[in-house]
């Protein structure tokens, strides 16, 4: 068993895993971890007074800022449906990304003039190898937090938690890229800090950007991919009597999927047993996605309009 499996194990008292279970220990790990990793940045780029340091230790509060986005969005986006939002309230998620996505935007816009400051009055910065060693490890915990939220991700197919995982590997970049400028500073090299400092600022800038783009994209009604779309084919030809499908049509709420399509059937066919094909498409559809708003028309065989 993996590690991140071995997590799952010990995270649930129970087989019955919710998609906002997922979603809460992908959260609470980032949150818990990323916390530590802003404190420790933050303090020690004080101290040392490096700016690419504390650059980096907001670029870890971020994240945290991220993934209670993430913890509210699971939360509020599991209410069930009513009678104004009959498909659930899931994507609310990605209406609050967006503006965790521009504070990151403005923070980056901060640290970017500091950052072209220090470049141009390139002021002493304290070098420290324990800090430098620190920077290193950072990197590789950021990284593990990326491939952790990747996995969860692809367990409940959750663009977010992938997202959020991005989110992380750029943090990862970010430390390294830090953990280097200590063997510049160690040089009397101080003014590569601020260059440092400005290439984390264009990284949380980029992560701010891809947020927008991603969450726009969603609320606009993104396609679904090539792999959702086959498996819907395979799964719906798999029914005896179905002879081809078209007009796949996928709305995605995040916590749930509309999904309609029309399946093709001898023309002979009486109502009542091109009915129960229907029924038989939709009752496996709905089992092997986990999708319960699933919509089968039937069109006999030679009536599909092009």
């Amino acid at each position: 068993m993996s590690f991140n499996a071995w997590l799952i194990e010990k995270f649930f008292s129970r087989k019955d895993r919710s998609r906002k279970d997922f979603g809460y220990l992908e959260a609470w790990v980032s949150i818990i971890g990323n916390i530590l990793l802003f404190l420790f940045k933050f303090f020690f780029g004080l101290a040392l007074n490096s700016i690419a340091l504390i650059a980096e230790g907001f670029h870890s509060l971020s994240d945290v800022l991220t993934s209670i986005v993430v913890l509210f969005g699971f939360k509020l986006g599991s209410k069930p449906a009513d009678e104004k939002h009959p498909f659930g309230h899931g994507r609310i998620e990605h209406i609050a990304t967006l503006l965790i996505a521009f504070m990151l935007l403005l923070v980056a816009y901060e640290f970017g003039k500091t950052s072209i400051g220090r470049i141009i009055s390139s002021p002493k910065v304290e070098f420290s190898a324990i800090v430098m060693v620190f920077m290193f490890l950072s990197a590789l915990i950021k990284e593990w937090m990326a491939r952790f939220s990747i996995f969860l991700g692809k367990k409940i197919n959750s663009s977010t938690l992938i997202a959020d995982a991005w989110h992380h590997r750029s943090d990862a970049i970010a430390s390294l890229l830090v953990g280097i400028g200590f063997i510049f500073v160690r040089f009397k090299l101080f003014y590569v800090d601020g260059i440092l400092g400005l290439i984390v600022a264009i990284f949380i800038g980029l992560t701010g950007v891809d947020l927008i783009k991603s969450s726009v994209d969603f609320l606009l009604g993104r396609a679904p991919d090539k792999d959702f779309l086959d498996r819907v084919r395979d799964i719906t030809l798999s029914v005896p009597g179905v002879l081809d499908l078209h007009d796949i049509l996928v709305h995605d709420y995040q916590s749930n999927k509309a999904i309609s399509l029309h399946i093709e059937v001898e023309d002979d066919l009486s109502a009542k047993d091109a009915h129960r094909i229907a029924l038989e498409v939709q009752d496996r559809l709905k089992k092997r996605l986990k999708e319960s708003n699933i919509s089968v028309h039937i069109d006999p065989k030679g009536d599909r309009e092009d």
